[in-house]
């Protein structure tokens, strides 16, 4: 593997893997790893294992990415170790803006073939790259199997007769549908980040809450209470959070994750905790006084507790 790292990043995921004779490389954004994201990587995996090469990911940095604008469903933290339990054994990482001006025979030829070494291409069927999008899947395959590259196009999971869809992924996180979102990710909606000093009412009420800050990047949460769990110091706890402004004590604040835990108690600040969205509850709403607010916690903790134990 010849790549300029002036060009791209590149992150071993698996120590003992080997990039100097060559790969077979997914290409793509995988925002989220969502399950149409693993069925192309599964293949990938067998792929590579089948020429005894390592599986390398080629995809685009966070702050860059093709579909500009566009909020995660992972941090790029998450998206890695999501990659490596997929057997991936290597990213590559490359600001948009390097390829999207590119020839689609520069991207084939120069990128894949020549840069990566790659002896198989994975990709899904509506994948499009360089200049104008004029590159699929069918283009690879003209340029790159006279060289012996074998070259996959994906068709689409389908679910409900429907791909499955970051697009839609978004927008079911957004409503607060978060259990179907995560049957269409195979996972739990989440996210980390430091747990900072709040006012300590939750401390206050009897309720004492994991304060974090919500990563900017990550698609939009609908605001409400949720049944959680976090994992905090590589142990996973049961928990209910509330997301959003704090209509009834702080309206107008940028929006806070605060997160009870059932089974937890101790000084945790500048800790980094998960927290993973497993039902919605409620949506966010202003009470009259701090004891309405505290009997609704009550039920809240409740509510969570019957969700998270039926599983």
């Amino acid at each position: 593997m010849k790549v300029n790292e002036t060009f791209a990043d590149i992150k071993i995921l698996s120590p003992e893997a080997s990039l100097e004779n060559g790969c077979a490389v997914a290409v793509g954004s995988f925002d989220g790893v969502h399950l149409g994201h693993r069925s192309l990587i599964k293949k990938l995996v067998a792929e590579a294992k089948s020429r005894g090469v390592p599986a390398v990911v080629f995809t685009f940095s966070a702050e860059d990415s093709p579909k500009n604008g566009v909020l995660l469903l992972a941090q790029e933290d998450k998206k890695e170790r999501l990659l490596a339990s997929l057997g991936v054994d290597a990213v590559v990482s490359a600001p948009f803006s390097a390829v999207r001006e590119m020839s689609a025979e520069r991207f084939a030829r120069g990128v894949l073939f020549e840069e990566l070494g790659a002896k198989c291409v994975v990709c899904g069927y509506d994948f499009r790259f360089g200049a104008d999008r004029a590159g699929d899947a069918t283009l690879i395959k003209s340029l790159l199997s006279p060289n012996g590259v074998a070259v996959y196009a994906c068709p689409s999971l389908d679910i409900g007769g429907k791909p499955i869809s970051s697009t839609d992924i978004r927008a079911l996180i957004a409503e607060g549908r978060v259990e179907e979102a995560n049957a269409l990710l195979g996972r739990e909606f989440s996210f980390s980040s430091e747990i900072v000093h709040g006012a300590s009412l939750g401390r206050t009420l009897g309720f004492p809450t994991l304060n974090q800050n919500y990563p900017s990047r990550l698609a939009p949460l609908r605001f409400g209470v949720y049944a959680t769990l976090a994992e905090l110091k590589g142990v996973l706890y049961r928990g209910v959070t509330n997301f959003g402004i704090k209509p009834t004590v702080q309206n107008g604040a940028l929006p806070i994750s605060e997160t009870y835990l059932f089974d937890y108690s101790g000084d945790c600040y500048g800790e980094i905790a998960e927290i993973r969205f497993k039902s919605f509850i409620r949506g966010e709403k202003r009470f009259s006084s701090l004891e309405e607010l505290k009997a609704q916690v009550e039920l809240d903790k409740l509510s969570a507790l019957n969700r998270l134990t039926k599983e």
